[in-house]
């Protein structure tokens, strides 16, 4: 069964155990995005697709797409038999081919007419429920979309075993004199070249005292041979992304990052402890407890300035959102990142980043690559 089909046939199962209704309208970003995750492209490109109606009787889905994606989307799910593709452009016209496109007004009559004509209907896009009787399916599929199946965590695994690859042969080209930006397109480079088909976001790559911003954007700051490096870094993999930060340290550390080495390694044992709690039905919120108490017993709590982690799958930050004041509670098939770090402003900052799938045992390393780097 093709992806797609699994996530349809997914969102018909849930909303038929909740509502009576013959009709399904998507059409929010976020579940687009989830939907065709071959197709996804974060912005400025965003997802192509504007509505999907599905027939929950037959599981028949049609997606009214942008006339400029009609072609690639055919050619991307050729071997499923299950959505139509109709083209939708400012105007109506009729391809070469014979396809007929319709213009924005047809479609909007076409969805209407399919809603009108359905006994009762539900929809991910709650404005249509302000409007009219529909049923709001939209915390059904947020919870589908973090329960990741085999198949989506596969395509997650090859992501990070692609990153991985990058982030340990990138000590290959840091040598004295590079800079960041120079760095940073290495390593995409690299990715490009080992199968991914994109960046999950603009790498971070900070040297020396950059280390010390969480979200530092490269610049040409040069490495001298005795600064610590922080690396954050994903790839995409047939829709679906991987984030990880690993510390890379030369053998001697110039005098003033002495203690890198040693934060670094207080960071690791805050993720093992992080992780061994990481079960089923945890708060997520204790989850990030665990990781502040850590640092607290060493008077250290006060230099972790950002949650814990977030959610990884279409998109690099997906729900749950690991902090003290989220609500969420970890789910089996969750994907996260656990992201503890340290920033010690214009000394230094050390942050690893391991992600982690969660099945109905336990927290499970999907990173295997050693979280400090040695030059």
């Amino acid at each position: 069964m093709h992806l797609i089909e699994l996530k349809v046939s997914r969102i018909v199962n849930e909303v038929k155990k909740l509502f009576d209704v013959d009709i399904i309208l998507l059409r929010s970003r976020e579940t687009l995005a989830y939907l065709f995750s071959e197709l996804y492209n974060p912005p400025p490109e965003d997802v192509s697709i504007s509505n999907v109606l599905i027939n929950t009787k037959s599981s028949y889905a049609t997606a009214y797409i942008s006339l400029l994606d009609y072609h690639r989307a055919t050619e991307t799910y050729s071997d499923t038999h299950l959505i139509d593709f109709v083209p939708v452009f400012s105007h109506s016209l009729t391809l070469q081919s014979g396809v007929k496109v319709l213009s924005s007004d047809e479609m909007k009559r076409e969805i209407e007419n399919a809603i009108s004509s359905a006994k009762a209907f539900a929809t991910d896009f709650a404005a249509f429920c302000e409007q009219r009787l529909c049923s709001n399916i939209k915390p059904i599929i947020e919870v589908l979309r973090r329960r990741k199946v085999d198949a989506e965590l596969e395509l997650i695994r090859r992501a990070i075993d692609t990153t991985e690859k990058v982030l340990v042969n990138s000590l290959m080209f840091i040598s004295p004199g590079i800079s960041e930006r120079a760095l940073s397109g290495k390593l995409i480079e690299m990715a490009m070249a080992l199968g991914a088909e994109g960046i999950a976001f603009s790498p971070i790559v900070a040297i020396g005292k950059n280390t010390a911003k969480p979200h530092h954007i490269v610049q040409s700051t040069v490495f001298n041979g005795c600064e610590p490096i922080l690396i954050d870094f994903g790839v995409r993999v047939r829709g679906y992304v991987s984030d990880v930060t690993r510390m890379i340290l030369p053998k001697r550390l110039c005098s003033e990052y002495v203690d890198v080495e040693g934060d670094a390694l207080l960071i690791s044992e805050v993720i093992d402890s992080v992780i061994v709690n990481m079960k089923p039905n945890t708060t997520v919120s204790a989850i990030d407890s665990v990781a502040r108490d850590k640092l607290k017993e060493r008077g250290l709590d006060a230099y972790f300035i950002h949650g814990l982690g977030h959610g990884i799958g279409v998109d690099v930050h997906e729900p749950p959102r690991i902090s003290s004041n989220s609500r969420h509670t970890l789910l089996p098939g969750d994907t996260i990142t656990v992201e503890p770090g340290l920033y010690f402003f214009n000394k230094y900052g050390v942050r690893i980043e391991e992600d982690v799938y969660v099945d109905e045992n336990g927290g499970k390393l999907l990173t295997t690559s050693p979280r400090i780097l040695y030059l």
